[in-house]
């Protein structure tokens, strides 16, 4: 017989797996952070992600987090994080597009090459269909 524990990734404690991976006190603590400021948002809808970290006395980091993970509703538009690269604040994603737009011209994607674009030309009247018993011909 196996116990099914692991180590809380918030506080370090030891607690029994389940669905959220978190030990007991940690969800409720999320619970009650995540309670603090949907109020908050209720109240106030256009909250920026600063006013809300200090109406809620919540960290920035975890404010971001949130958003990261779509914690929050689209509805509420003054909810961003700092995108990776330039730390404009964005909505979704991990990079803003005028980031994404310098990667592309930085690291062009190469054309793909079709199994049509492969063959000189010629065609045949069979085509192969790959099932899982094997190969079978088709007409």
């Amino acid at each position: 017989m196996t116990l099914m524990v692991d180590y809380c990734p918030r506080c370090g404690n030891v607690y029994q797996k389940n669905f959220r991976k978190m030990c007991n006190g940690c969800s409720n603590e999320l619970d009650s952070t995540m309670k603090r400021c949907m109020d908050h948002l209720w109240r106030y809808p256009n909250s920026t992600t600063q006013e809300l970290s200090q109406a809620a006395n919540v960290e920035i980091n975890e404010l971001y987090q949130f958003i990261k993970e779509g914690k929050f509703s689209f509805t509420y538009p003054k909810l961003t994080f700092p995108c990776e690269c330039c730390r404009q604040p964005i909505r979704q994603g991990r990079i803003c597009s005028s980031c994404t737009g310098s990667f592309k011209e930085a690291f062009p994607v190469p054309a793909i090459s079709t199994p049509a674009a492969r063959t000189s030309g010629t065609r045949t009247s069979h085509k192969t269909l790959f099932t899982s018993r094997g190969t079978t011909r088709r007409r």
